[in-house]
């Protein structure tokens, strides 16, 4: 009975080692902090790319602007007065998606060999043998072309058409995420339709660039091995038909006049066709009402915000800006000196 009652720890002991082992197999669960998508991190690096461009306009000092080319943003509703002689309003309605600031003439017509985007997660397809690839990208934004890992070109063969307002980089490639070589695409505010060509050591490429909306960030193509060695050319070329505005220095040759108003320009000036409204440090935040009084027409042009500046897409010669709330101040803006 002694010996018995020694045995019955030991044989308890050995259950519980038992049941410890045993559970000590069982998968254990544990919560490890995943390595970062790819595609997130150059979506992010993207971001702060765009975020430092937005705020540089605000950072430029004022001489610069009349030799800086400057970034636009969404269209703003502007009144305008209606002209003289009133007539009833038979302007079409403009259909979605039409060109504004940059792309009033839409001269890169859509073709049987346009290759169709297919949109994913941060990033804009193309099948590299479905035809050129139709890249949009509006001015303040920096668009990305990767190519294919190991494909490289030489930097001098990559050059924008002149005149066409594009902008076009080589990235080399370095290391992991970033082994691939990418072209970067940078459209200034009158920039217009273009085809950008470029040849690397596996193939050649044709861009048809389109400075509007919404803007294609991130581009990539699919490949296989029927593609052919060279993408198909748009029908048309851009540069028989759109007009290259002539590059000229800007006019200062406006009178403002008002109150001492927080949103009382520092200046208004005209520039490669757009009229710019320069506020001084804080006074955009006021957000007063533009109204262009000439040239006279019916309807509403856009205006754009351009760090501290209304953009407007066109000449002017006379305009407002009006305050907030009742008794608001008015700032008057002429050009050519007129009272």
């Amino acid at each position: 009975m002694k010996m018995l009652r020694l045995m019955l720890p030991i044989v308890s002991t050995a259950g519980l080692a038992g049941c410890a082992h045993e559970a000590s197999t069982a998968p254990v669960p544990v919560a490890v902090p995943g390595m970062p998508s790819p595609e997130l991190a150059l979506q992010k690096s993207l971001d702060r790319i765009s975020g430092f461009l937005g705020s540089l306009n605000e950072r430029i000092p004022t001489p610069a602007r009349q030799s800086v080319a400057l970034a636009t943003t969404p269209d703003r509703a502007m009144q305008r007065t209606p002209a003289p002689s009133a007539r009833p309003e038979t302007t079409p309605d403009t259909p979605e998606g039409a060109a504004t600031s940059g792309s009033l003439h839409e001269t890169i017509p859509p073709h049987a060999h346009e290759a169709t985007p297919l949109y994913g997660k941060g990033v804009v397809w193309f099948g590299f043998g479905d035809g050129y690839a139709r890249i949009r990208c509006t001015a303040g934004q920096v668009c990305i072309v990767r190519l294919q890992k190991g494909e490289t070109m030489e930097a001098d063969a990559l050059a924008a058409e002149v005149g066409s307002g594009w902008r076009a980089d080589l990235v080399r490639g370095t290391r992991g995420i970033h082994a691939g070589w990418a072209v970067v695409l940078t459209p200034s505010p009158s920039a217009r339709s273009s085809v950008l060509r470029f040849t690397t050591n596996r193939r050649s490429y044709v861009l048809a660039l389109e400075p509007s909306a919404p803007a294609m960030r991130i581009v990539a193509f699919t490949y296989s091995p029927n593609d052919p060695a060279t993408q198909p050319a748009p029908q048309t070329e851009p540069a028989a038909n759109a007009p290259v505005v002539a590059q000229t220095s800007p006019d200062f040759s406006y009178t403002i006049s008002g109150p001492e108003a927080p949103f009382r320009p520092m200046r208004v000036y005209r520039d490669g066709g757009h009229t710019y409204i320069q506020f001084p440090p804080g006074g955009i935040n006021s957000a007063p009402r533009l109204v262009v009084l000439a040239p006279a027409m019916i309807g509403t042009q856009p205006y754009r915000v351009i760090g501290d500046s209304y953009v407007v897409d066109g000449p002017v010669d006379d305009a407002m800006l009006i305050g907030a709330g009742a008794h608001a101040p008015v700032i008057r803006m002429t050009h050519g000196g007129k009272a």
